[in-house]
């Protein structure tokens, strides 16, 4: 649906006319060298690995209007100086580039290199600097920053991932809820009646499932981090994570004011473990998405079956991988003008693209996705993401959005189109929008006027410049060879950053 920045470079005018526009952001960072490499390089070598990596570009100096390319006086002593560091861990704790990532290019006499920063697998970060661990960088916005110690534990974390099966040690079977157990148990026996779970104990029902384990050493009964999560009385949750929290708010328009709550901050009759939490939620969406229909290829109202999945899985992805240890709130289901929204901390275990082509499952917590795996309400490991793309190109909804850095991560779906999600748009706004976002190209004023019949001066004095304005699309060329295309969202990010440099590549080697 999306255009990306200048996803072909033709030849090298293509090139500088995009090098002289473009700013520094998440993935961009611009860089004064001469002979050698600047200090602030390695930080965003840092920063760039640490996050989701990114492009650093030497020899254009960020400027307004238009950057300037100054060149880089001394290429070949820059880039001999560039793989001596890099490859020397007293340096920096791990190499991240290959000889592909870096290219150098002559643009009119000026020499400009351009490094490509992957992000670094989990297992290898934090990406430090100078041996130091306290010298770990991350990307915020356009700039890079040290790391918090909470934030390098959370590095730290990532890179071994799976720590909910880990023993809960000091807590027993006394620290899970009696009905949240018996109510799995009986869910559970209904979809393997050959196992003949309903028959067995409690205690041999989780050894069974692998949710318990008797200590070989001790013979003792451990609980593991996760069950307890999952099926624990929330009071003992809270003395293992002090930070637990789960939150469901359904919203309507603009009042702050809630209008349907689940959290563990309020009494109720049910210990809000992530079980009953998963189990009270889901009811909740399923009961809105049942109230939304589409129109099926005869142009038929029929309805959205496939959303109720969809709900399901950003929900079950939301709650199997959490970072429960961070210490920020932790679980946030918001629904709000056809926007529902999914909020966990920590940062996804694979790139947001991963995530979207699927094939890759890396749950954060594998012992709470074991056991939803049981409930049946996640069967297909790593093919979340494309379900839940695939829902919303199928009923023509507002392509999901995905944030996720250090903190935390968010997964926004919409059952609406663009043009309906935002509610303050005009009609004829609407309608410019959504010629754009269905002819998945650039379009002209002259394209777009065909199309839903405005003038040419209403259209370019008012209704594209309000969408310019609100960041909903942005402009392509000057002049008569201008045209207008679906802004990208920070969703798209990483496949923007691979399109550039994949045409980068394709110039260098022609």
């Amino acid at each position: 649906m999306a255009r990306y920045e200048r996803n072909i470079f033709s030849d090298g005018q293509e090139l500088k006319s995009w090098l002289l526009n473009v700013h520094e952001k998440y993935y961009v960072e611009l860089k004064k060298a001469s002979a050698e490499l600047p200090h602030s390089f390695w930080e965003s070598y840092s920063s760039f690995s640490n996050t989701s990596g990114g492009i650093i570009i030497l020899g254009v100096v960020e400027k307004t209007p238009q950057n300037e390319i100054i060149g880089v006086s001394n290429t070949e002593k820059l880039q001999r100086d560039l793989w001596n560091l890099v490859s020397n861990k007293s340096k920096v704790s791990y190499r991240n580039i290959e000889n592909d990532d870096v290219a150098m290019y002559d643009l009119d006499g000026r020499q400009i290199v351009i490094v490509q920063i992957k992000e670094a697998p989990e297992r290898e970060k934090p990406v430090f600097l100078n041996g130091k661990t306290e010298e770990t960088y991350i990307r915020t916005g356009d700039g890079d920053r040290r790391a918090t110690q909470e934030e390098l534990r959370a590095l730290l974390r990532n890179a071994c991932h799976g720590q909910d099966s880990h023993p809960a040690e000091r807590f027993t079977l006394n620290d899970l809820d009696e009905d949240s157990v018996s109510a799995y148990k009986l869910m559970v026996s209904k979809r393997f009646p050959q196992k003949s779970y309903s028959k067995m104990s409690d205690e041999i029902f989780l050894t069974e499932i692998g949710a318990c384990f008797y200590d070989r050493d001790t013979n003792e009964l451990k609980v593991k981090r996760g069950t307890l999560l999952f099926l624990g009385k929330c009071n003992a949750i809270k003395e293992l994570f002090p930070h637990y929290h789960v939150d469901y708010f359904n919203r309507k328009g603009e009042n702050p004011r809630w209008v349907d709550r689940i959290s563990d901050d309020e009494l109720g009759n049910e210990e809000m473990n992530l079980f009953h939490f998963y189990l009270r939620v889901y009811e909740k969406l399923r009961s809105l998405s049942m109230d939304e229909f589409s129109l099926d290829k005869q142009n038929r109202r029929a309805p959205v079956s496939d959303f109720d999945e969809t709900l399901r899985e950003c929900l079950v992805n939301t709650l199997a991988h959490a970072d429960y240890d961070q210490g920020y709130p932790t679980i946030k289901i918001e629904v709000k003008n056809g926007c529902f929204s999914f909020i966990n901390p920590g940062k996804m275990l694979v790139s947001p693209h991963q995530f979207v082509i699927g094939g890759d499952s890396r749950p954060r917590n594998e012992i709470v996705m074991k056991l939803f795996r049981f409930l049946g309400a996640s069967e297909r490991q790593g093919m979340g993401g494309p379900t839940i793309f695939k829902s919303a190109s199928n009923q023509k909804y507002r392509r999901p959005e995905i944030e996720t850095n250090i903190e935390r991560t968010e997964l926004k779906v919409w059952n609406i189109d663009l043009a309906d999600s935002y509610p303050d748009l005009g009609e004829d706004e609407k309608d410019v929008l959504r010629v754009i976002v269905k002819s998945g190209k650039a379009l002209s004023i002259n394209e777009i006027k065909k199309q839903i019949g405005s003038t040419d001066y209403r259209l370019r004095k008012h209704l594209v410049p309000r969408l310019l304005a609100n960041n909903l699309i942005q402009k392509m060329g000057v002049g008569r060879a201008t045209k207008y295309c679906v802004s990208v969202t920070s969703a798209e990010i990483y496949t923007q950053v691979q399109m550039v440099l994949d045409s980068l590549k394709k110039m260098i080697k022609r």
